[in-house]
């Protein structure tokens, strides 16, 4: 007690880090009970991954593909020689084709896998050097960041949950507008990828913004979808269910325009704005509506 009478600006110091900590990382947060554990694609709490496309739309040879990229993404596994003939894939392009299909199905069944960004391969003789590419190379950022999400996303399902359904993904769509830029200057890089950017670092990219929305819609009652193609590039947003129909949602156009008052900014909701996208593996998604998800005024 006396170190405390003594150091009384030490003191307050310290207290307001171990708020700070409790607060953002070890205050107790709810899990969903049902969540197995001892699944072989099971990552983290963030999300509860029912592997969809893994077991419904992948055959074996590439479901075996899917676990070999998932197995050294959890294992920060750098680089890793494939003899392909036993994924009986014949040439160049159609190899390539089917590591990309096994590396999408991943990205869209396991948005909580901040770590893995994507893939480099060079091609030789019937065999693949496969490199992925990481958003960061250390376990400990990623468990710390794991602590840190869980608490933003407890934040978001406590304050949604008196919600109506539109008014939860309005919420969603000006949360990713309000919390975070894009990255127009390291607009490539891996780290862009990753979740822990829009939650930690508030600065990402189309997938980042995309695997975060579809995090915080499980959690907060929102059936959703991650799904990737073009717009006037390569792209990543979502499908959400709205009244028993579904519809894109494009939280990257809010993060881009971030003025509401602007009239582009709630492009990323109305379907008519969006017509021209264009879906990559569009027998892994629902039918989408031609017309509006829901008209929204402009915010003064």
């Amino acid at each position: 007690m006396r170190f405390f009478k003594r150091h009384v600006f030490l003191s307050f110091i310290i207290l307001l880090s171990s708020i700070f900590i409790y607060q953002n990382y070890t205050r107790e947060v709810s899990y969903d009970k049902n969540t197995d554990k001892k699944n072989n694609h099971y990552v983290n709490e963030l999300y509860k991954s029912d592997d969809r496309i893994y077991k419904n739309y992948l055959a074996e040879e590439d479901q075996m593909m899917y676990d070999l990229i998932y197995d050294m993404a959890k294992k920060y596994q750098l680089k890793k020689t494939i003899n392909m003939k036993k994924f009986h894939c014949s040439d160049y392009i159609d190899c390539a084709e089917f590591i990309d299909t096994a590396n999408s199905a991943l990205y869209v069944d396991h948005p909580e896998l901040m770590n893995y960004a994507g893939y480099r391969w060079v091609y030789a003789n019937g065999r693949f050097n496969l490199t992925l590419q990481y958003s960061y190379y250390l376990p400990i950022k990623e468990a710390i960041g794991t602590l840190r999400i869980e608490k933003i996303i407890a934040d978001i399902e406590e304050e949604t949950k008196n919600m109506t359904d539109k008014e939860k993904i309005l919420y969603v769509y000006n949360w990713m507008g309000e919390n975070n830029t894009y990255d127009r200057v390291f607009t490539y890089f891996s780290k862009n990828q990753s979740i822990y950017n829009v939650f930690v670092k508030k600065n990402a990219v189309c997938a980042g913004f995309a695997k975060a929305s579809q995090l915080i819609f499980q959690k907060i009652g929102i059936e959703s979808y991650v799904i990737q193609g073009n717009s006037d590039s390569e792209h990543m947003w979502n499908i959400v269910k709205y009244e028993d129909k579904y519809y894109y949602f494009d939280s990257t156009i809010a993060v881009s325009i971030k003025n509401k008052k602007s009239d582009r900014y709630y492009n990323g909701l109305k379907q008519k704005e969006m017509d021209y996208y264009t879906v990559k593996f569009p027998e892994w998604y629902p039918k989408i509506e031609s017309t509006n998800m829901f008209e929204i005024e402009k915010t003064a």
